[in-house]
């Protein structure tokens, strides 16, 4: 599980070298390298529609990060093997930095989904983010 500290540490670390830029894709492979990631990618992937209303189901990569270079993220994603209906792993994706939305390791902490709140639970929120500060 990657903490704010790696990120943090790995920009200080970019930012005592003059010159030297890391794009989004490097950062994310710099702090989340062989580590299982899900990411959003703002289109939706599929409609259901029933009688009377539609689900939207965003599209979303599963996958581990192989390796980033320049704008590039390498990704050994799962997926569903059409023939055995078993989840995989072995779909080597590129993916442009610029399509990602959203980043996450998948791990105890939760999922994306989980992620989107709705804006009524603000003061719930901001209560357990001072219970964390007074607990530091």
């Amino acid at each position: 599980m990657a903490h704010e500290n790696e990120f943090v540490e790995a920009i200080k670390e970019l930012n005592a070298k003059p010159g030297e830029k890391l794009t989004m894709a490097e950062l994310l492979a710099k702090v989340w390298k062989d580590r299982i990631v899900e990411i959003y990618i703002g289109d939706t992937f599929e409609d259901i529609k029933w009688e009377d209303s539609t689900s939207k189901s965003p599209a979303i990569l599963v996958g581990k990060i192989i390796a980033g270079y320049a704008e590039c993220v390498v990704l050994n994603c799962a997926y569903m093997d059409q023939r055995s209906k078993d989840l995989r792993f072995g779909n080597i994706v590129c993916l442009n930095e610029r399509g990602i939305r959203t980043v996450t390791e998948i791990d105890e902490s939760g999922i994306l989904k989980d992620t989107f709140l709705d804006s009524k639970d603000g003061k719930i929120i901001a209560a357990a983010a001072r219970a964390v500060r007074e607990h530091k």
